[in-house]
């Protein structure tokens, strides 16, 4: 219960009249009468202040990052006299329409629409709805909060990731000419069709050749039902920032996608997720449902303060998959004993697997290498970015020589060039 305005002005005239009739005789009686019914007054307008509201929330469970979504709440008076509101909602992330102020006569129910925007991935818990309303008299405001439990999952937004890649123009048109015309490998005939330059003189159908009088050429279908696994770090260097987006954030978002394009090829996508422990372990999987399993394990995943254990992982991982797959490691190490580490077990695995090192470039440092010194200070900070970028080229390099697939990316074009380097990989039947 809040003292209003207007109640600290009533109670202070009594003491700015007994300030001025100070000295005058028999003066004190009516002052303190007018504090007796004041006093009553605010009294009995405390007594029938009470009120009776209930609530309730209503909003979609699954949202994406960074969108606004509305949310409802929905205000009953159940007292017997009108009541003027205030309402506020404890809710994760930047809130639009709020606080509310309304009038609600007695019996009747209202709806509080407003809209939030959450910028983080994750499960965000709602805390209690906060309502304020006078008294009959207006002396005394009451507050009330009621516990309305409520749990939102923020998922990535894949509608901001789909128009950036169509931007970037993410299809078949980023292959290399003579590798996208040929859909597939040569296990399954699909269709003919008229020769195209660039395309191999072994696949032309003379006898269709010779009943067309134009060069036929065969197709065949693509390979599908292959492995596709995302070996995601979670360590330390992931949490540095590229923009909005910490480099994790870059590197999931680029992993759900080349998954969806994976998915929609016919081929089974699955995820680990590690820093010094396994955060999560998906096993690939094929089928439209597969993309939302995918989801689902990673939304809440963020990368933590500690050093990556990449033998931990990688054993992990042979001990679980014995297939031939497509390993895709994604990862931002800049240290030497981590790089090595990952560099030999990239190789030992590139015996049986298809290996992919998805290293991600720290644009700052290539900035600090192009930049003109100024000082003595900057030329000691250029030279220092420059023997980083260096040991990161030759780092790239071994793994290159060692059989490894290599995509060096910034972290905002890292959905592009995975999506690329899949379709590559696909029509030139790496895998």
């Amino acid at each position: 219960m809040i003292p209003t305005r207007s109640l600290v002005i009533l109670a202070a005239i009594p003491v700015v009249l007994g300030a001025l009739a100070a000295g005058i005789d028999g003066a004190i009686w009516p002052m303190l009468a007018v504090d007796v019914v004041i006093v009553i007054v605010a009294s009995l307008d405390l007594l029938f202040s009470f009120g009776k509201v209930s609530v309730e929330r209503q909003f979609a469970e699954v949202q994406a990052v960074g969108r606004p979504f509305p949310v409802r709440l929905i205000i009953t008076n159940r007292g017997r006299r009108r009541l003027q509101l205030r309402v506020t909602d404890d809710a994760p992330g930047n809130k639009q329409g709020l606080p509310a102020i309304l009038a609600l006569a007695s019996g009747l129910q209202t709806d509080v629409d407003y809209e939030l925007q959450v910028d983080q991935r994750g499960k965000c818990h709602f805390g209690p709805v906060t309502i304020r309303w006078t008294s009959l008299l207006g002396f005394w405001e009451r507050q009330r909060q009621h516990p309305v439990d409520g749990e939102v999952r923020i998922y990535p937004d894949f509608k901001q990731l789909r128009g950036h890649g169509l931007r970037a123009r993410i299809d078949e048109r980023r292959i290399p000419m003579r590798a996208r015309r040929r859909p597939g490998g040569e296990n399954e005939f699909e269709r003919l069709r008229p020769y195209v330059p660039g395309d191999s003189y072994k696949h032309i159908d003379w006898k269709a050749t010779a009943r067309r009088r134009e060069f036929i050429t065969r197709e065949y279908c693509q390979e599908s039902n292959q492995n596709l696994i995302f070996l995601l770090d979670c360590g330390r260097m992931m949490t540095s920032r590229s923009g909005p987006l910490t480099h994790f954030d870059h590197a999931l978002n680029a992993a759900l996608m080349m998954g969806q394009l994976a998915l929609r090829h016919g081929d089974r996508v699955g995820l680990l997720a590690f820093d010094r422990s396994i955060r999560a372990w998906l096993p690939p999987r094929a089928g439209a449902r597969s993309g939302g399993r995918l989801i689902r394990g990673t939304y809440d995943i963020f990368p933590s303060l500690e050093e990556p254990d990449y033998a931990m992982a990688f054993r992990y991982l042979g001990q679980r998959v014995r297939r031939r797959s497509l390993i895709v490691l994604l990862t931002a190490v800049v240290d030497e004993v981590n790089a090595e580490m990952a560099q030999s077990l990239l190789q030992a695995l590139s015996s049986r697997h298809l290996a992919m090192a998805v290293w991600l470039r720290d644009a700052d440092l290539d900035t600090l290498v192009a930049q003109q010194a100024q000082t003595k200070v900057d030329t000691y900070v250029r030279c220092a970015a420059a023997e980083i970028v260096g040991w990161r080229e030759r780092l790239l390099n071994g793994l290159r020589r060692r059989g490894a697939l290599v995509v060096d990316s910034s972290p905002e074009n890292l959905t592009p060039a995975l999506l690329s380097r899949y379709l590559e990989i696909k029509a030139r039947r790496l895998l």
